[in-house]
């Protein structure tokens, strides 16, 4: 039993987090290197674990610093790192955890106490009242940082707090991020606040709140903010807002008016890397615009010659073709191209051979192109790179079908709900997959951890009907009619729910 008090709440998060796991014997000296990578969402300011991590067997993505990274953790990839954690102590004995002072812990240690407990089978207890009643120590950076704070608006200390902030952001933390950056409000107001606050609300999924940050980022007199928050606030309308909030038109507008601004830079400044950079991944959100709207043959043309231009940049910023890479599979993946397709995720995972999803989008391909056996092989090397992936064990899942291997298909589907605890889908497929199999007790149990309350209607009538095949295929004929009519009654105009049911009647 691991017995610890939250910390008073202050700008760092994790503070109960880390308590709980320096328990557990997951600290920054950690040796497992998978490991280190989630610990280093906790401890993005410990320099010898950056180090460890950056000089890894690590994706492109994994290896960034601050000042290099294009890609940013949204929280599904966060969750990621919560599952890798609770699993690891898990496989070295069940995990119990009194936790006392309960109303001082922050948001997301909680909310990794609470997926411990979902994914791993934790269990976790809390008191209001302090159980330790001792302080705990803060490490040395955290210390430090604290400092800096303290002393703000001091001009080195608000470098240094800026600076944190963004690895923080580089790590995942975007809750930390998002407390320096408003204290750093209160003390200047500039470009690189506004852009800092921007990037972590985004990564919170609270566009709206960062759409005001772009926005004041985009008044600087500086062309290349304007170009850069634009672009940022364009990704917004094209993929992060809200289902309502989100607009192609207005994406594309954000796009256009920040591609204008490149003409007001001196020549010298457009023709370095880093504008380059900036122009080429202007035209590599279009590209999404292009894509999204059909114009898919001119996202592709525009991707080539995104491509090409990067290639004559430095190393450092010619690293990140690998993402214009992806996206020109994905054109060749729609255009029904999958030989092609295949070959350009093959010069993807040589480029990053540690970032799973290449391996997952390249098994979609082989699957489309008859190639099932391949398919399985891509997703069980993508499963082998991050076990932690809901979608991987499902698309595993789906290829394992594809070649009747019906258990091994629910058996994934399972594992793919387990990871996915907040989704019902992985255990209706896992159900229709332990029916093919014969296995009608293990379809049982599967649909009786699915939640009710929450599904879609769709999801609700998929529910209904596997149910309603348990029970035919146990001889339970007249109680399957009966579980139809009562789903029915909850959806009266349901066709298929009428259909499943009249066709047990005849």
């Amino acid at each position: 039993m691991i017995t610890v008090d939250a910390p008073d709440q202050d700008v760092i998060s994790f503070g109960t987090a880390k308590l709980v796991l320096s328990g557990l014997g997951l600290t920054p000296r950690v040796a497992d290197l998978a490991v280190a990578r989630s610990l280093r969402l906790l401890y993005p300011l410990d320099a010898k674990l950056t180090a460890f991590v950056r000089e890894g067997a690590t994706s492109l993505t994994d290896a960034a610093s601050a000042d290099e990274q294009i890609r940013f953790f949204q929280r599904r990839r966060v969750e990621r790192n919560y599952i890798r954690l609770a699993e690891w102590a898990t496989a070295r004995g069940p995990v119990s955890v009194r936790i006392g002072n309960a109303a001082a812990i922050d948001g997301p240690s909680r909310e990794l106490l609470r997926i411990a407990a979902a994914v791993a089978g934790w269990t976790v207890e809390y008191s209001e009242a302090r159980l330790v009643r001792s302080a705990p120590a803060v490490d040395p950076e955290t210390g430090e940082l604290l400092d800096a704070l303290e002393r703000l608006p001091s001009a080195d200390d608000a470098d240094r707090v800026w600076r944190a902030a963004f690895d923080f952001v580089n790590a995942g933390d975007a809750w930390t991020a998002v407390g320096l950056g408003r204290r750093l409000a209160a003390a200047e107001s500039s470009a690189r606040v506004w852009n800092l606050l921007a990037i972590g609300h985004a990564m919170l999924d609270q566009t709206e709140t960062a759409e005001y940050y772009y926005d004041r980022w985009a008044d600087s007199d500086d062309p290349l903010d304007g170009i850069r928050a634009l672009y940022g606030k364009a990704m917004l309308y094209a993929r992060h807002h809200p289902d309502g909030l989100r607009d192609l038109e207005t994406s594309g507008e954000l796009l256009n008016e920040a591609f204008a601004l490149f003409d007001r830079l001196p020549e010298a400044e457009r023709s370095s890397d880093s504008v380059v950079f900036d122009e080429v991944f202007n035209r590599n959100g279009y590209a999404l615009i292009l894509f999204r709207r059909g114009e898919v043959e001119e996202a592709l043309r525009s991707l080539q010659t995104g491509i090409e231009r990067l290639s004559g940049t430095s190393e450092k910023i010619a690293i990140h073709r690998s993402v214009l890479m992806y996206n020109l599979a994905q054109c060749l993946q729609r255009l029904g191209r999958f030989e092609e397709a295949i070959a350009a995720y093959e010069r993807l995972i040589a480029v990053d051979p540690h970032m799973a999803e290449y391996r997952l989008e390249a098994a979609k391909c082989l699957a489309a192109g008859g190639r099932r056996e391949d398919a399985v092989a891509r997703c069980r090397e993508a499963i082998e790179i991050d076990s932690s992936l809901p979608v991987a064990w499902s698309l595993l899942g789906f290829s394992l079908g594809q070649v009747q291997q019906w258990s091994s298909a629910a058996e994934a589907y399972e594992r793919a709900a387990r990871l996915d605890h907040a989704s019902d889908k992985a255990r209706l497929d896992a159900a229709h997959h332990w029916i093919l199999a014969g296995r009608t007790e293990a379809a049982e149990r599967a649909l009786e951890t699915a939640v009710i309350a929450r599904m879609s209607a769709k999801e609700f009538e998929r529910h209904a009907i596997l149910r309603a095949e348990t029970m035919l295929r146990n001889g339970r004929r007249q109680e399957a009619v009966g579980s139809l009519l009562a789903a029915l009654e909850r959806y009266p105009r349901s066709e298929a729910l009428r259909s499943n049911h009249d066709a047990l009647v005849r």
